[in-house]
């Protein structure tokens, strides 16, 4: 989708004792900006490991749009979704960078304080570093393993024949 920022790497930053964090120079210079300067940012939990998924305004409200899911009345899938969207928090970045994360979500993320943030296509990632190892998560370029990289890698590409 063109216009949409693309997030990928890996940087690390601290959780201060107010629960802000810096959103690194290399992820921060991609956000985009409002027409009135703001830049505002979607924190959500995140799925298969305790981390918190990081969406700029338009991947945020695309994200909430596919949770959202059709309308009427909610069955029990849409009633699970309901209940992951009122964890949802909008925060804004402040002038030096940093946003403050919601108490809670720091707990259910169990950030300490050195968190690694990663790109993931559409959002970043937020984690704690030890957390991560234990689902294989990219924590840094020489803990990766080669063989899985890979696969990752060929799974893209197009079929030969």
């Amino acid at each position: 989708m063109a216009g949409t920022p693309r997030y990928f790497g890996l940087a690390t930053t601290t959780v201060d004792s107010k629960n802000r964090i810096t959103i690194p120079a290399k992820f921060r210079s991609r956000l985009p900006v409002s027409s009135d300067g703001k830049v505002l940012l979607y924190v959500m939990i995140g799925p298969d490991f305790p981390h918190l998924a990081i969406f700029d305004q338009q991947s945020g409200e695309r994200r909430i749009e596919e949770l959202t899911g059709d309308a009427g009345l909610p069955g029990e899938e849409q009633r699970k979704r309901q209940r992951l969207l009122a964890l949802v928090e909008q925060v804004e970045v402040d002038k030096a960078g940093r946003i403050l994360l919601p108490k809670d979500h720091v707990s259910y993320a169990r950030l300490k304080s050195e968190i690694v943030i990663s790109g993931a296509g559409d959002h970043m990632q937020a984690y704690d570093p030890e957390e991560a190892r234990a689902v294989q998560a990219p924590v840094s370029v020489e803990k990766l393993d080669p063989q899985a990289v890979a696969r990752i890698y060929n799974s893209t590409l197009p079929e030969q024949g």
